[in-house]
């Protein structure tokens, strides 16, 4: 990126005179660092498809509303002319104040407690906002639609292995029907982040600060969220997370007694206790998450590494065991 157009970023945006900028990776939007005259700001140059005036609005829209009645959300910055965007020839551009912070570390009890408690004031906010835009489907990136889809272009794409692909499939049509559309729509729904993993979440010691990147939020049933925490949070892994690399974000979850339980009694002694259907579908929507984590993760690599990119552990069998303790 030119220093030309991070000039016309901070002048858009009025954020000073610009000194510097450092990429900050991701593995769809490009993300940036500023250092200016006024201070340290994140500058995020969105995803093509995820920059549609109706998305646009919908997300920033969702963070101001977030962010005014309290929940651990940043609001974007707006330009000179009010706008929370700014556009040039090649793409549109987002900013936002730097929040200083650590993302969460896996598996460690004190920050899912800080999770739990945080996500509860998320959704109960949420459930407020009357604005909906939608995406992909009501059930979003874990409907068992659009994961059979996912399966057939990997199959169409890859077909030498369609054998590793076997386990996905079965793992999701065993939750499909166990959580089908009618019992998925029926349950208590509220605005979601839609992508809680522990890149997008910042603490300061074991504080909790905010949730960042609302490109998958929506409003669908609060499980989703619940999904993707108890695999990416609550889990440990074998290594630290990079928001950057899809094989780091799609790594094994390996659990430790405990704490998702302490997640859980966090998000409820915070928030809305999960009614008795809830509990029931939580599971299967956990396998219904992973399934997504693992398919979307496999067509952001080349055709020629999926089988190898599938085929780590967990075959998917392992969760169906696990006490909850939910």
């Amino acid at each position: 990126m030119s220093v030309a157009t991070y000039t016309s970023i901070c002048s858009a945006f009025r954020l000073g005179d610009f000194i510097s900028a450092e990429d900050a990776g991701g593995t769809r939007n490009g993300t940036f660092v500023f250092w200016t005259s006024c201070g340290k700001w994140l500058a995020r140059q969105r995803f093509a498809g995820y920059s549609s005036p109706q998305q646009l609005q919908f997300d920033h829209a969702a963070m101001t509303f977030l962010h005014r009645y309290g929940a651990p959300v940043i609001q974007p910055r707006r330009t000179l002319n009010g706008k929370t965007c700014w556009e040039n020839e090649e793409s549109i551009w987002e900013v936002f104040p730097f929040i200083e912070g650590r993302h969460l570390y896996d598996g460690n009890a004190e920050d899912v407690i800080a999770l739990g408690k945080a996500l509860a004031r998320f959704h109960s906010v949420g459930k407020e906002f009357s604005l909906h835009h939608e995406k992909i489907s009501p059930r979003g990136e874990t409907s068992p639609a659009f994961l059979r889809e996912r399966l057939k272009r990997i199959e169409a794409e890859s077909p030498t292995i369609k054998d590793v692909l076997s386990s996905y499939r079965e793992a999701m049509e065993h939750a499909a029907e166990a959580l089908d559309d009618a019992t998925y729509n029926s349950l208590p729904h509220t605005l979601i982040h839609g992508d809680v993993q522990p890149a997008n979440l910042l603490l300061v010691k074991s504080t909790f600060s905010a949730f960042v990147d609302f490109d998958w939020c929506a409003w669908r049933a609060r499980i989703y969220d619940l999904g993707f925490a108890i695999l990416t949070c609550c889990a440990r892994h074998k290594s630290t997370f990079d928001g950057s690399d899809i094989w780091s974000l799609t790594q094994t979850p390996y659990f430790e007694n405990g704490v998702v339980e302490q997640f859980v009694n966090s998000y409820q002694e915070n928030g809305e206790v999960l009614t008795p259907s809830e509990k029931s579908a939580l599971h299967p929507q956990i396998i219904l998450t992973w399934c997504h984590i693992r398919l979307g993760g496999a067509l952001k690599v080349v055709p020629e590494r999926r089988s190898e990119f599938l085929s780590r552990a967990s075959d998917l069998g392992d969760f169906r065991g696990i006490d909850w303790g939910i």
